[in-house]
């Protein structure tokens, strides 16, 4: 097994010398076509003569230490006979596109833009196939194959520590179903019916502390609006935050403001980040919704533009705790775009606004955060596919907080952090009294 490993690792170093060594320096139209990715490539094969060195090392340590390790002998030469395949047809591969002349007249077709984003996806394959081979390998520490999922999609990598304080499935099916939930996909077809396809574009809009961000991070990387390509920028002026980074139809957020209550401001309110010269008819927005409970106590958190008397110590104080004789409210002042907006409590506030979503008839869907947050790809995927988009093979979650470190979401939960806080069934009513409680449970819509 151990000369299977270094032979493995020697193939490499040939293939990285040969396919690399002699072309860097060489000259004519191939060149090119060569420099434009031998970057990530020889970072790829870099990466993966690393990998197979400390592969080697541990199956030395094994063998010292007689354990057979996850597979048996067998499984482990079939998965190295596999690894010595894709590299000898990368390989075969890189020498026949060298080589080939039908492939030189794409030089000249390839601006710097489009070569970046060739370049990178050259290196997205590359790290995609790498993270599967060493997923089938990892250990588990008796976590849930469907939790093990979500992670090795986010590139995350379980220890004993993690393991011990994720979620159980159990816990998050008795609290979420074993399901997602998404309403509107009857609207998809009306969508496509009346915006021609490269007018098409999605993005997310929903309540404070709702998971729009990581939305659009998700559709961002894993979903693509081929068409959205040919249109051009809708203002080349704008900061470069404000475009689309992909140009692929996804977009952060509704060009009204995605925190904006539809009734009063679609159609009426031009968003200062990504909203200037969009047809706002043909958005398709992608509501996500929050648990009440899970969403009060993110907004104990981070706040926003909603203002109601609470401390630290009194949240979400949806009953005045400070007012002993009697249940009196809390009442919630907002700040829209276009307008202050008055609520009788934090609950009578998350209420309202998604009663006013779901009186609206143009085309949309509404699926909850935690579905995003645990079946990420099924929801994405219905989503790409309501529009019209191309949905990724290789599914990408997003790790670490899906905000910028601002003020505002300083503290905001990454991937894991999430996990564990909305996993976690004790952890839904933190915060809450037992007044709180009650009027929860008699006004909640």
């Amino acid at each position: 097994l151990l000369l299977l490993l270094i032979a493995v690792v020697l193939f490499d170093i040939v293939f990285f010398w040969d396919a690399f060594g002699d072309e860097i320096d060489s000259q004519g139209p191939e060149a090119g076509i060569h420099k434009l990715h031998d970057k990530n490539r020889i970072d790829s094969a870099l990466q993966s003569i690393s990998s197979k060195l400390h592969a080697i090392n541990e199956a030395k340590v094994n063998n010292n230490n007689n354990d057979v390790g996850l597979l048996s002998d067998k499984d482990k030469i079939l998965e190295l006979e596999h690894e010595v395949e894709i590299w000898k047809g990368r390989y075969e591969m890189a020498v026949s596109a060298i080589h080939d002349p039908d492939i030189l007249p794409l030089q000249n077709s390839i601006n710097d833009e489009d070569a970046q984003v060739m370049a990178n996806e050259l290196s997205i394959a590359d790290l995609q196939e790498e993270k599967k081979h060493r997923a089938r390998n990892v250990e588990r520490y008796g976590v849930d194959d469907h939790i093990v999922k979500i992670l090795t999609a986010a590139n995350v990598e379980i220890d004993e520590e993690l393991a011990e304080q994720l979620p159980t499935w159990d816990d998050i099916v008795s609290m979420y179903g074993d399901k997602p939930i998404i309403h509107g996909l009857d609207t998809c077809q009306t969508y496509r019916d009346t915006v021609k396809p490269e007018a098409r574009m999605l993005g997310p809009a929903g309540m404070f502390n709702t998971g729009t961000n990581l939305l659009f991070e998700l559709m961002k990387v894993n979903c693509n609006i081929k068409e959205a390509r040919n249109v051009p920028s809708v203002d080349p002026l704008l900061p470069i935050k404000y475009r689309e980074p992909r140009r692929n139809g996804m977009r952060w957020q509704a060009p009204w403001g995605k925190h904006n209550p539809p009734t009063t401001h679609r159609g009426r309110n031009v968003a200062k980040a990504w909203g200037k010269g969009i047809t706002q008819t043909d958005f398709f927005p992608v509501v996500l919704i929050k648990d009440p409970y899970s969403w009060m106590g993110s907004q104990c958190r981070h706040k926003y533009t909603a203002f109601w008397g609470h401390d630290e110590n009194h949240c979400p104080n949806l009953i005045r705790w400070r007012v002993k004789d009697r249940d009196e409210t809390a009442f919630v002042r907002v700040k829209y775009a276009l307008e202050w907006a008055q609520y009788e409590s934090l609950l009578d506030m998350w209420n309202k606004w998604y009663e006013e979503w779901d009186e609206q008839t143009f085309p949309h869907l509404t699926t909850r955060f935690e579905d995003l947050l645990f079946h990420g790809e099924e929801v994405t995927r219905a989503a790409c596919d309501c529009v019209g988009g191309d949905f990724t093979d290789n599914f990408k979650y997003v790790e670490g907080s899906a905000k910028p470190q601002l003020t505002v979401h300083k503290g905001s939960n990454g991937l894991v952090k999430a996990m564990l806080q909305y996993g976690d069934p004790s952890k839904r009513l933190t915060g809450f009294s037992d007044r709180d409680r009650t009027y929860a449970s008699k006004n909640m819509d």
